[in-house]
């Protein structure tokens, strides 16, 4: 399942981050066409089930789909959600055992078949699972990579144009967007087809959108990787890229400052080592030092380009842990070689709310160069 909401996109105060954040969260003006569209959209919704006699309800599959709205319906009971009457949001539909908890094939089938027939495309977005295409009559596209990661950027420009194409050829067409529990990648995928499609101008407007309709408590797109690569993809609309137009420098890596020192031994010290991995290549860092009692530092040679994740660990008696760990793209770093990540932004860290690992002021700097082409 995917990991608990960190992120309330209801109010700025997580986003108290590194400078110029806060200004890609402005509500540009839309915070009342923003709450009356999600109105609108589930008042719909709820019409048509006022129309069916009751419902039936399996406990298990709601407690497994946690906080997720569910369709409700129809005789219908699926971890399953209309973000727009022509976008869908659901979990994987399992075979064997786990359809006794998750969405099962066979009313998953049932319902495209019932509701959308000839008018349906799946997109299976997981890596680590797949399904004959054939249970939908081939008409399932694949857009794979891991949870709780973020994905590669130039898919999600590609994934965008096949959900627009297919969903302007007709106004019965509708597209299915599903992981494993169908909220984290799922959402990274419908944000940007929210922008993409310009049905929304800003990433916070369209993961805000997404969190109401999918949630019940409004925690939709909740990994700071995940909301970096919504936020690479505004910016990649404003300027006006197109996949191919999108920067891709080699970078090369020089520092990387842990800035303030995480408590994670008994020491209230850590004994960290970096990973830094790329679609080329990866290589670890274990060698560091403490400067002045404030911060730690490697000092590393790696050259890059692209999606890079780079991984904290921390040394223990029993092996490792991850300490932190987040996604960047090349295209994306400011011109002074610097990218600035704080605690709020950090995958795993995030979760540490009462600061008894990380300090409020915990962030990770990265010193870079940009090579010539």
């Amino acid at each position: 399942m995917d990991q608990e909401s960190v992120f309330d996109l209801s109010s700025l105060s997580d986003f108290r981050s590194d400078q110029g954040l806060q200004q890609l969260y402005i509500v540009r003006g839309r915070s009342e066409q923003l709450q009356e569209q999600s109105k609108l959209v589930k008042e719909h919704l709820q019409s048509l089930n006022n129309e069916i006699n009751g419902g039936f309800t399996n406990p298990l599959k709601s407690l497994v789909s946690k906080q997720k709205n569910r369709f409700i319906m129809d005789g219908f009971d699926l971890d399953l959600t209309y973000i727009t009457e022509q976008v869908i949001a659901m979990g994987f539909p399992a075979i064997d055992y786990e359809a006794i908890y998750r969405n099962s094939m066979e009313d998953v089938q049932r319902f495209f078949n019932q509701r959308h027939k000839n008018h349906y495309k799946i997109i299976n977005l997981c890596s680590e699972r797949k399904y004959d295409h054939a249970y939908f009559d081939g008409n399932v596209s694949e857009y794979p990579f891991d949870d709780h990661q973020a994905p590669q950027f130039n898919m999600i420009y590609e994934l965008c144009a096949e959900i627009h194409n297919y969903v302007t050829q007709d106004k019965q067409n509708v597209v299915a967007i599903h992981c494993k529990a169908g909220k984290g990648r799922t959402g990274i995928m419908i944000c940007c087809y929210l922008l993409f499609s310009e049905l929304f101008k800003s990433s916070f407007e369209a993961m805000r959108y997404y969190g109401m309709m999918r949630t019940k408590n409004n925690k939709g797109v909740t990994i700071p990787s995940q909301i970096r690569y919504i936020l690479y993809f505004e910016k990649a609309l404003q300027m006006g890229y197109t996949v191919q137009d999108v920067p891709q420098p080699k970078i090369q890596i020089l520092q990387i400052r842990l800035i303030t020192i995480p408590s994670m031994n008994y020491s209230n010290s850590c004994t960290p080592y970096i990973l830094i991995q790329n679609y080329q290549n990866q290589a670890t860092f274990t060698k560091f030092q403490i400067v002045n009692d404030s911060f730690i530092l490697f000092t590393v040679d790696i050259i890059v380009e692209k999606d890079t994740r780079i991984i904290c660990y921390n040394k223990t008696l029993m092996g490792k842990e991850v300490m932190f760990q987040f996604w960047f793209h090349t295209g994306f770093i400011e011109s002074n070689g610097l990218l600035v990540i704080d605690k709020y932004m950090l995958d795993r860290a995030v979760k540490d709310k009462k600061h008894k690992i990380f300090s409020p002021n915990f962030r990770v700097e990265v010193q870079t160069i940009t090579l010539p082409n």
